[in-house]
């Protein structure tokens, strides 16, 4: 059984909990046992982010730190999951690797390839696993899609949209999120979720290409094209909705033989041949929480069970270093960046 504890307990870090509570219920090999953050009110607090839906509050008791040296010492644990705001991810993690610890972090792995770097060389030298938070490979929304890719069942991809949308975040520490040096603005925070979804599915683009628009803070909007031999790829990442407007995220891919839409939760395949069927309402289709898979995912491949074939610490610092040179090329109007 693998002791675990959270540090920082902001908005995300709610829905890790959520996901150690699932699967505490169905017996799996990780136990949450202790949250850590330097705000004691956020141990009582209900926190509702983008996603959707409300904190419910926790399940269990768990014991509670404001300080981390406080934690380490009192608590025999194996893994720390970090929830803290992106500009504090490779400091932690780095510092907890080299002494001793696996780290789960959350998403992006760093703020630039050489934080990305820096955390990949401090795994290696530990000899301790380290894994990035890039859920949506681990969403069964994204799966049933990666699952048509790689069977070409409806033949191969032609294009493809994906959108990840909502107002600017009006939470988190001291603001963190509305400092661009501190947060990478959307492209960093939510952008990169179908950045890496992308690499995922299709590989390394050969060029990149993006526009962005800056709000109350820098890069609030990206628009960005993925170029293919064979495919035309866009995604959107935008914080720029009215602050009434919901979270959502979906795409729209076009198959030689059908086109998959997931909007609104829900997952459409529309069929060359035959009628349009709601893919996410049949009997084969499997719901679950992402974060659950992904706790889960992590914990198999450091007990030995299993080799982290789909979420490499690598991967994640290869999508930060595509974000970078989107980045690149928003500031110079859209001009196309080669890899």
């Amino acid at each position: 059984m693998l002791k675990v504890a959270i540090l920082g307990y902001g908005g995300i870090a709610r829905s890790h909990r959520k996901g150690y509570e699932l699967l505490a219920a169905k017996g799996a090999p990780v136990d949450l046992v202790a949250l850590c953050d330097i705000d004691p009110e956020q141990f009582t607090k209900l926190v509702t982010i983008n996603q959707g839906g409300s904190d419910q509050g926790a399940k269990k008791e768990y014991r509670t730190y404001t300080d981390l040296e406080e934690m380490l010492a009192k608590e025999e644990l194996d893994v720390i999951d970090i929830c803290l705001p992106t500009y504090l991810h490779c400091e932690y993690a780095v510092k907890l690797l080299k002494r001793g610890y696996h780290v789960q972090s959350e998403k992006p792995m760093g703020l630039n390839p050489a934080q990305c770097a820096e955390m990949l060389k401090a795994a290696e030298e530990s000899g301790k696993k380290l894994m990035v938070g890039m859920c949506l490979r681990f969403d069964c929304y994204y799966e049933y899609l990666k699952d048509l890719v790689d069977s070409e069942k409806y033949g191969k991809v032609t294009s493809a949209v994906f959108e990840r949308l909502s107002g600017l975040p009006r939470w988190g520490y001291q603001g963190w999120f509305r400092d661009y040096n501190r947060s990478g603005g959307v492209a960093l925070d939510m952008h990169i979720h179908d950045v890496d979804m992308i690499r995922y599915l299709f590989g390394e683009p050969k060029a990149v290409s993006a526009l962005a628009l800056d709000g109350e803070v820098k890069c609030t909007t990206i628009h960005s094209r993925f170029c293919y031999d064979d495919k035309i790829i866009f995604a959107v990442g935008d914080w720029g909705q009215s602050s009434s407007c919901k979270f959502s995220a979906g795409y729209r891919v076009n198959f030689e033989k059908a086109t998959v839409i997931l909007r609104d939760g829900v997952l459409t395949v529309c069929p060359e041949e035959g009628e349009p069927f709601i893919a996410s309402e049949q009997e084969s289709f499997v719901k679950t929480h992402h974060m659950a898979e992904e706790i889960e995912f992590f914990a198999h491949t450091i007990l030995g069970d299993r080799e982290n074939d789909r979420n490499q610490p690598s991967d994640a610092a290869g999508s930060v270093a595509l974000v970078a040179k989107l980045m690149e090329s928003a500031e110079n109007n859209g001009a196309y960046v080669m890899l």
